[in-house]
């Protein structure tokens, strides 16, 4: 593969010879002329753009898949304000050779690091069922290697490798801080639930180029498949108190906090509300950094436009 040319380095009016996932795919039909078009989002590790072929549509649509990497040369024109990138079909292949690194993006963070933190956490309970329960999971080396890898979400916050592991470093330690400040609270109890509120997601999310949702993510999400599993693993330890394990697993199905985010019920424990928060205080936390990121890249005004994920205008600053 020669020199990689990223989404976030495109211009209008440059002529571009680049790699990109295929995201999205999808003919459609011309407004004013009989015929369609194939509208394909290209994507990589810095974002996405939209792309269009004009002619011989169909044709160029049965060259690749929703999943393909594929080598593109064509032009960057402004829509909309909004960039496109135009080919043809002797303009786009397949690819076969491509480091995956150049499609989907890493966390920063040491996740070694990070795991031990964790692991060293586990290790410290007192309480022997929930040590017992969260040992059975953090000295496994296949948990450990998928969780160290793991996305935190298909799009939205974390949505890069080691994305969960980050997401559940930062909601424990915002679990830890509130445990001290509210004593009252059963710390170890509240700690276990933010260890292992997102586990779920390794069975939700599918990660090559692209990181898609499995059968069982989409159709349980990732809230239910942490429950089953959790659940499970109660059942394999003996004498595992059934007042703890209710506690623990309404702390993981409240996490997401209100029925309509995704919770099948809402917290109705204080461990529970406290979980529900860190959780939300982290991921909008994350996405709002990420969204002001994006949206600073190439605006020179005081606003951004109107971010859709977080449902508001961001103010980007107006420098010195």
């Amino acid at each position: 593969m020669e020199s990689k040319v990223y989404v976030s380095q495109l211009r209008e009016g440059m002529a571009i010879d680049s790699y990109f996932v295929v995201a999205e795919k999808e003919l459609l039909d011309f407004k004013t002329k009989p015929g369609r078009y194939l509208q394909v989002k290209f994507k990589d590790r810095t974002g996405d753009i939209w792309g269009k072929c004009w002619d011989e549509a169909v044709e160029t649509a049965e060259l690749f898949e929703v999943g393909d990497v594929v080598r593109v040369r064509g032009d960057i024109s402004s829509y909309s304000g909004r960039l496109q990138l135009l080919f043809t079909r002797k303009g786009v292949s397949r690819e076969e050779s491509y480091d995956i690194k150049h499609f989907i993006e890493s966390t920063p963070a040491d996740v070694d690091a990070l795991y031990a933190q964790l692991h060293t956490i586990c290790s410290s309970f007192s309480n022997e069922h929930l040590r017992a329960l969260l040992l059975s999971y953090f000295d496994d080396p296949a948990f450990q290697e998928a969780f160290k890898q793991a996305p935190g979400a298909k799009s939205h916050h974390h949505n890069y490798l080691g994305g969960l592991i980050e997401h559940t470093h930062s909601v424990t330690f915002i679990c830890r801080t509130m445990a001290k400040l509210y004593p009252s609270l059963d710390k170890e109890l509240l700690l276990a639930g933010a260890l292992l509120h997102d586990v779920g997601k390794l069975k939700s999310y599918d990660v090559g180029v692209l990181i898609d949702i499995t059968p069982e993510g989409g159709l349980f999400d990732h809230v239910v498949l942490s429950y089953e599993w959790i659940n499970a693993s109660i059942d394999a330890i003996d004498g595992f108190p059934r007042e703890l394990s209710r506690r623990l697993l309404h702390i993981i199905l409240s996490h997401h906090g209100h029925r309509e985010w995704g919770s099948p019920v809402e917290p109705m424990i204080p461990e529970a509300s406290v979980l529900a928060h860190a959780d939300l205080l982290d991921s909008q936390t994350s996405e709002f950094l990420k969204v002001m990121k994006e949206l600073s890249q190439d605006t020179f005004t005081a606003w951004s436009g109107y971010s859709r994920r977080l449902g508001k205008y961001i103010y980007l600053g107006e420098g010195e």
